[in-house]
């Protein structure tokens, strides 16, 4: 709610301003491999668990390395082994947070994730376009439907 613009260390050739929430979490989401998230408030918070609840609910196929910049910020604010004592998170998801506190540290270990991922053969692709199905109507139902649509006799109001 304080920032009304690019954050100023953002070049602004590169920098993207969305109007709708929705369009910058797709787009942060959509070609995204790692986060990494810096101290920051609520809507800092929002987009970390947007992107890992979508890992979480298979929305995003590929598991992504997710680190947490600023150890002593992200342990005083998030107790994630509170959450997998109440048995709201598994150990599994907190193997995917990595926790930092310089910027070399956040680069090997996202090099170190996608070198393993490439190793084990299993990087991501692009997403292919879903084969065209055939719409026709063949099931005897809608075509009765349809029959009665057209001949005047439909009592549906």
């Amino acid at each position: 709610p304080f920032e009304k613009g690019l954050n100023p260390f953002v070049t602004p050739e590169l920098g993207f301003e969305f109007h709708y929430f929705f369009t910058r979490k797709f787009w942060m989401a959509y070609k995204c491999m790692g986060l990494v998230v810096a101290p920051g408030g609520f809507g800092t918070c929002d987009e970390l668990f947007e992107i890992l609840s979508l890992m979480r609910t298979g929305k995003i196929k590929q598991k992504l390395p997710v680190i947490l910049f600023g150890s002593q910020y992200w342990s005083d604010v998030l107790d994630v082994k509170a959450m997998e004592q109440h048995g709201l998170v598994g150990a599994d998801e907190l193997e995917d947070l990595f926790s930092c506190d310089t910027a070399e540290a956040a680069f090997n270990h996202l090099k170190e994730y996608w070198e393993r991922v490439e190793k084990e053969g299993a990087l991501p692709s692009s997403p292919q376009p879903k084969p065209v199905r055939d719409c026709t109507v063949d099931q005897p139902a809608l075509k009765k439907q349809r029959q009665e649509v057209a001949q005047g006799t439909d009592e549906r109001p």
